[in-house]
């Protein structure tokens, strides 16, 4: 099976907190273990991220507010504190200051130094986590502009378009029962919705199977995403995933409250006192298995370091030689993709096999 995995992009504006941690083991998993069973494409394009309005008026922010910042000498609890102050200040970016933005991005794929340093902190935590690059800097220039993918949709009856009466554009799902959604705002510039079609709807002929991986509180508009994109002719099934609270909390990463759970800070205190493959395996626990699908407990930082210890007895212990990929097809779902909870958990029951460990988990 030709399978198409679409994960929600993260503005690479703030430090990757652990909803953002949860969401890239889930993916990660998810690649590595599909990928025994099934030809895997991830779509990760830095552009969807970067031509948020999120990123562009926080870049439009820094250059007006900080123009003589060096940015590669922050880190990214620096950035993330900026990012903050961004959201707390009233004043928005000119129509022409965001277009400009916007232009740099669709003609070459600017990024600004902030999220450019901002890239490479997470490429580095990433890393030492044992994830596997989605494509954070793999520019991928759109095969088709927003213009070209509002007019295929406007012919298939998909789309209201009412720019010509200085209007918004809309994605019309009523057809299933999903509201109109605004894409393309009254000012001109489109959503992040929007992008997600430009990086998707191209790909659709030449796979057989799309699975869309998203926080679960902006499930409407992938719910609309899924029935617009299923209507060309492919299945599609959606991966919703909960928040992480902390300390009894889930707020926007906008207003900060990150301090002491980011990954860089528990990477360094587990680094301290677990070795590599222990953190490694021992963060998919807790992020996949114990913390599950849908929005859980707070991040317990005394569980996840059970999770750590647990996992370098379970890397001490004999394992078999069975085939990686039937250990793995038994935690497919029936559209083909393998389930990484199902999966992560049945590490806990038993011992898996030595490659399950070694080429998904570490």
């Amino acid at each position: 099976m030709r399978l198409l995995i679409a994960p929600v992009t993260i503005t690479p504006t703030k430090p990757l907190t652990p909803t953002h941690i949860k969401g890239f083991l889930w993916v990660d998993v998810l690649r590595k273990a599909s990928r025994l069973v099934a030809d895997v494409t991830c779509v990760w394009n830095p552009r969807t991220a970067n031509l948020t309005g999120q990123s562009i008026g926080f870049w439009d922010y820094l250059d007006r507010v900080h123009p003589d910042v060096e940015f590669s000498r922050l880190d990214e609890l620096q950035i993330g504190n900026l990012y903050v102050a961004y959201h707390a200040e009233t004043s928005s970016s000119t129509f022409d200051a965001a277009g400009s933005y916007r232009e740099r991005i669709e003609t070459n794929g600017w990024v600004h130094p902030a999220t450019a340093r901002m890239v490479d902190l997470w490429s580095r935590q990433l890393d030492e986590l044992g994830v596997e690059d989605p494509g954070l800097t793999a520019d991928h220039p759109h095969r088709w502009s927003v213009d070209e993918l509002i007019d295929i949709l406007v012919a298939e009856k998909l789309c209201l378009d009412h720019r010509g009466i200085g209007g918004p554009v809309y994605l019309d799902g009523t057809r299933w029962g999903v509201p109109l959604r605004i894409v393309v705002g009254s000012d001109g510039h489109p959503n992040y919705v929007i992008t997600a079609l430009r990086d998707i709807l191209p790909l659709v002929d030449s796979h057989d199977h799309v699975l869309l991986v998203h926080d679960d509180d902006i499930s409407p508009d992938f719910i609309l995403l899924q029935k617009i994109i299923g209507y060309f002719g492919i299945t599609v099934s959606r991966l919703p995933l909960g928040r992480v609270p902390v300390a009894g909390q889930t707020v926007s990463s906008r207003r900060g409250g990150w301090a002491g759970s980011t990954l860089g800070e528990l990477s360094a205190a587990a680094r301290a006192s677990v070795d590599l493959d222990a953190y490694r395996l021992g963060m998919r626990v807790y992020f996949t298995a114990m913390l599950g699908r849908g929005a859980g407990p707070s991040l317990d930082r005394t569980m996840l370091y059970r999770a750590m210890t647990r996992s370098h007895k379970l890397l001490t212990t004999e394992h078999d030689a069975a085939d990686p990929a039937e250990y793995v097809r038994r935690h497919a779902s029936k559209f083909g993709w393998v389930d990484p909870y199902r999966l992560t958990s049945s590490l806990l029951g038993g011992a898996p096999p030595t490659r399950v460990l070694t080429n998904i988990f570490l």
